[in-house]
Formats: C-alpha cells, structure tokens, sequence
C-alpha cells in the first residue's frame, strides 16, 4: 500500500512502483485514510518527504511494529523519528531512483516472508520436507527422489489438475528428453506404494494429468464405498 503521495514530484515513482506491484494502492495522506495501512501481508510504501513528515513517520513505525514490511522515502538530511530496530523496516534516502526504491520493496519483503511449511498434512498423509519422511496412517512409505517430488507436487495443490507436460517440466526439468510416459510409470509405481486402491490420493483426470484428492472428497468417497 502506498501513504502519503500527494507531492507531484512523487508521481514517477508512483507510476514505476505501481507497474512492478498492480496491488499497491495509493491512499491520501489525510489523517483519516490511515487506518488500513500495513493491514495484511502486503508491502507498505510511505513518502516522508515534506515540511511536515511526523505523521507520516508514525505511520511507518507502526506498520513495522505490526510485523508488516515498509520502506520509507526520507531526506538524508533527517533520519530521525524512525524506529531502525525493527527488522520489517527499509529507509530510501533522497535522492533515490526507482530501481533503488523497488530493490528495497524486494528486500523488505524477503525478510518478512513465511517460511515454507515444514509439513505438508493431507488427510492421513504427512510429507516432512525437511527429513523427506512420508507417513500414510501412520506407516511410512519408502519412495525414490522423482516418487517423492511427484507426491509433493501434488499434495501441495489439492484438487489442482496437473497435465502430463506440467508435471514433467517440474520434476525432470525442461531439458528432459523423455516424454509423458515416465510420468504415468512413476504414478503407477507410486499409486502402489501407497495402496492408492484404498486410499484413493491421486485421481487420473483423462486425457490431462493428475490430482491430488483433497481430504473432504478422500472421506465423501470413502463413505460411498461403505455404504
């Protein structure tokens, strides 16, 4: 979100931030609009340049104080009134160039970012990206590298379709020469590792690709069968 560009002097950098992020949205530097700023997971972006920055600051330190990331765009001639301890919190000093301020937005939001989910829990199954362990009800399940990327793949997206040349490029790579075949075999071999017939975790999509059954559609289908 962007705070406080109201200067025309700030209009270019609008216009070159914006094109880099869609999801950025101006808002007036009002004392009124302020109340949403650094509201979610997004990037704030606020202009501390001016006669009168105090509020404008404020709003800063409390976007990193939130755990969101910001960059302000400051005078090199006064950096004070910025809370420098909080970690979510980049300051662009003037004068700058888009390329600078953009490079901040990135690193801003590289130090906020989440990590990525040690495990994966898919009904009954569980893959630990960290030890490469997967259990299904509670019993492991011995898969080769390929076997253990294509179950990720899949678990990671419930209810996504995979064709064939998606799965392959992200898998094998593009410089793979095989074709689409090695995929149906490693689906095939990892579908009985995983006595898929009573599980049911990989649907064939026919004449596409594959996906990974979400658990709600696993127990709607597994109370079918009993019944």
């Amino acid at each position: 979100m962007l705070f406080g560009f109201g200067d025309p002097a700030s209009e270019r950098l609008v216009a070159d931030v914006v094109a880099a992020h869609p999801d950025l949205i101006p808002v007036r530097a009002d004392g009124q609009s302020d109340t949403e700023i650094g509201n979610g997971d997004g990037i704030s972006l606020v202009w501390c340049l001016g006669t009168s920055t105090a509020h404008s600051r404020g709003v800063t330190n409390r976007v990193a104080a939130d755990g969101n990331p910001v960059v302000a765009i400051t005078d090199s001639v006064d950096s004070s009134g910025f809370d420098f301890s909080s970690s979510n919190l980049e300051v662009c000093f003037n004068p700058f160039s888009s390329d600078e301020v953009l490079a901040r937005i990135a690193a801003a939001v590289a130090r906020t970012r989440r990590p990525a989910r040690a495990v994966i829990s898919q009904g009954e199954l569980t893959i630990n990206t960290e030890n490469f362990d997967v259990q299904l009800s509670g019993r492991n399940i011995e898969l080769t590298y390929k076997e253990y990327e294509l179950l990720k793949l899949l678990a990671s997206h419930p209810g996504r379709v995979f064709r064939r040349e998606d799965i392959l490029s992200q898998i094998w790579g593009d410089d793979y020469f095989g074709g689409t075949r090695t995929v149906d075999v490693h689906v095939r071999r990892l579908r009985s590792k995983l006595d898929d017939v009573s599980h049911d975790v990989i649907e064939t999509m026919w004449r596409v690709g594959y996906r990974f059954s979400a658990p709600d559609s696993q127990m709607q289908r597994a109370q079918k069968h009993a019944a």
